[in-house]
């Protein structure tokens, strides 16, 4: 530990600025409020506040931010690059500190973000131990009021100089290099260094009546509570501003920003927040999360519950800015937590801490935002809503993907969407991809012809396992566009028909003009090693239709099966799974027989962006495809 005079500590600071290699930002005063910002002085420099408007994530992880530029006629490239500034901030509180280490581990998952981790690693964090605390934090229960690690200098008050604790090479450095003076500390000063922090803990006016320890179980027992999250949430506005000011919160929006000349532009992600009421809303109009209870439910699960047991830690640092930026005043979280508490220990439930989780986080490389070109080589218009394409990387590689993975297919100027692949594997060279026009990317990509361009990314998720599915008996149940995903392994099977056993479909749509693939399901029914049965909703007058008319689930009684040897491929809307789930319940087929493709918004691919989270669940890296035996329970799956 070392020691330096304010007099000095402003010298330091004020070296740092003189420095042009180094972007210099500090806490700075902001009306009657407190923000990061880029300091021209020491003077400006503010090291007793009580908290900042937003915190220091917005250095990493900026609320606009391009990810990728693109030219109509030379394609997409990763934005240009920029000069690389190491950034010191200085003044940062210890629960933010935490927050952004909580932030590493999470766009560390699966693929590493690059845009955020090339911020990162160019950074200097110098912390300030809390002299002032909000009247809204309670970083001291959540263990976040002090720290010792995680930061390259932290600094703590004495009066006339500051305690400064090193706690990286970089830290140590850059010390040696603008700072003057420096003292080794005394004992008396780590002595009393000790004695801020434990001042520190003291300060705090927020309480909880439990430990934190219990947040995961406590939350884990008021799921199905619909009054207690009615009440809590009655006053929302669905504003999102506590989500927004959030340190730990990691949730974007992707979104292309053209130029006038349509001919170029840029995509760039925004912050976006699970309280917003069209966050969880799919293309198809569905909305997964559609009341305000169930959103402001999910913003306390995410952080208590659905991060802890996939990170192991629980991510909110209570630093209280969602309280004090709450209109309404209803998102403190002491006050939901301790009514939870006392509710449920009144129910005579009993509440013990949650078991450790088993962390296991693998990264796999960095995520490449920046599609590939390719070209329509083939449109077929298939019903007046969908249409089928079939592409070709211009790189002449294959796709390599996996029945039931999928794409991000771009548009120049107008975004990006998640398009199920609608081929086999089998098929080599190109790939078809069956598009619904709904949204605005799918709209124009109706409009573009054999030879136009677009951008694929991917391919995503995790598909069905053609492997063990071999020697099994299979029956596909499609209702509508859920054809397109479950063709992509049908034809696999077509492909390779010795490897498998008795192969049934079962196809529905609302009226005959709907159904997709006509000419492909027409030479099924020359087929002596295929069963398919095909039905409609309706049929009107002025149409011909010789096949069953019902719901899909009225074909399930017309086709044997052993449920032992069975295993049911099922892909729909999402209105169609309960009742075809409880049928195959009734036919005695086992919950780990039934694999089913979920639709949601999936925005990034990677389990990034949080639009297609089902509790604890991304689909769009644990599925899209999944075995009912490990989704049967999860609320919002189905």
């Amino acid at each position: 530990m070392k020691i330096i005079s304010k007099g000095d500590f402003k010298s330091f600071v004020n070296a740092l600025i003189m420095d042009s290699s180094l972007n210099v930002i500090g806490v700075k005063s902001k009306a009657d409020k407190f923000a990061f910002g880029s300091l021209e002085s020491a003077d400006d420099l503010i090291m007793d506040y009580d908290v900042t408007l937003l915190p220091p994530k917005k250095y990493f992880f900026p609320q606009r931010e391009t990810l990728v530029t693109y030219d109509v006629a030379k394609g997409f490239s990763a934005k240009d690059p920029v000069e690389k500034k190491p950034t010191v901030i200085i003044g940062v509180h210890p629960y933010d500190i935490v927050a952004l280490l909580h932030m590493d581990e999470i766009f560390r998952e699966t693929k590493s973000d690059p845009y955020y981790f090339e911020k990162r690693k160019s950074s200097i964090i110098i912390g300030v131990n809390i002299q002032k605390m909000s009247k809204w934090c309670f970083a001291a229960h959540m263990g976040c009021a002090t720290i010792d690690h995680g930061y390259d200098l932290m600094l703590t008050d004495l009066g006339n100089r500051y305690a400064i604790s090193i706690g990286s090479q970089k830290g140590e450095l850059l010390l040696d290099k603008y700072a003057k003076n420096v003292q080794n500390a005394l004992a008396r000063d780590i002595q009393l260094v000790g004695q801020k922090k434990r001042e520190v803990i003291a300060m705090t006016q927020q309480k909880l009546d439990f430990s934190p320890e219990l947040i995961p179980e406590l939350l884990s027992k008021s799921y199905e509570k619909s009054a207690f999250w009615e009440k809590h949430s009655e006053k929302c506005l669905a504003c999102g501003s506590c989500v927004l000011v959030c340190p730990t919160c990691y949730c974007f929006d992707v979104k292309d920003n053209p130029d006038l000349s349509l001919e170029q532009g840029e995509r760039v992600r925004t912050w976006d927040g699970c309280l917003l009421e069209d966050f969880a809303k799919i293309a198809s109009g569905e909305n997964f999360r559609p009341t305000r209870p169930t959103r402001y439910r999910h913003r306390y699960f995410k952080k208590g519950k659905y991060l802890y047991d996939r990170f192991g830690f629980i991510s909110c640092v209570g630093c209280g800015r969602c309280s004090s930026n709450c209109l309404p005043d209803i998102a403190n979280p002491v006050n939901l937590f301790n009514d939870m508490y006392h509710e449920t220990k009144a129910s005579g439930v009993q509440i013990t801490p949650a078991s450790t989780p088993e962390v296991n986080i693998q990264t796999e490389g960095n995520i490449d935002y920046v599609p590939r070109l390719a070209t329509i080589v083939r449109k077929e218009v298939m019903t007046v809503y969908e249409t089928l394409f079939e592409i070709k990387l211009d790189d002449g590689s294959e796709l390599g993907h996996a029945p039931g993975q999928f794409v991000e297919v771009s548009v120049f100027g107008i975004g990006e969407a998640p398009i199920s692949i609608s081929s086999p594997p089998t098929k080599k060279d190109t790939f078809e991809l069956c598009v619904r026009k709904l949204g605005n990317v799918t709209t124009k990509l109706h409009t573009l012809q054999v030879g136009d361009k677009v951008g694929i990314r991917g391919p995503f998720g995790k598909g069905f396992d053609p492997e063990a599915l071999k020697n099994k008996d299979l029956l596909f149940i499609a209702g509508g566009l859920g054809l397109a995903p479950l063709r992509s392994l049908f034809n696999y099977v077509l492909d390779n028909r010795k490897d498998y056993g008795k192969v049934t479909l079962l196809y529905g749509c609302k009226e005959p003009r709907e159904l997709l693939f006509t000419e492909e399901l027409l030479a099924l029914t020359k087929r002596d090693d295929v069963e398919y049965k095909p039905t409609v909703n309706w049929c009107p007058e002025n149409e011909v239709w010789t096949g069953n008319i019902g719901v899909i689930t009225t074909l399930i009684p017309q086709v044997e099966f052993n449920p032992e040897t069975t295993y049911a491929i099922v892909c729909g809307p999402p209105i169609m799974y309960k009742f075809v789930i409880a049928d195959l319940k009734s036919r005695n087929v086992h919950d780990d027989h039934i694999i089913l493709s979920l639709e949601r918004r999936m925005k990034c691919g990677v389990g990034k962006c949080g639009h297609c989270q089902i509790n604890h669940v991304y689909v769009c890296k644990d599925g899209p495809v999944f075995n009912y035996s490990k989704i049967k329970g999860v609320p919002e799956a189905l």
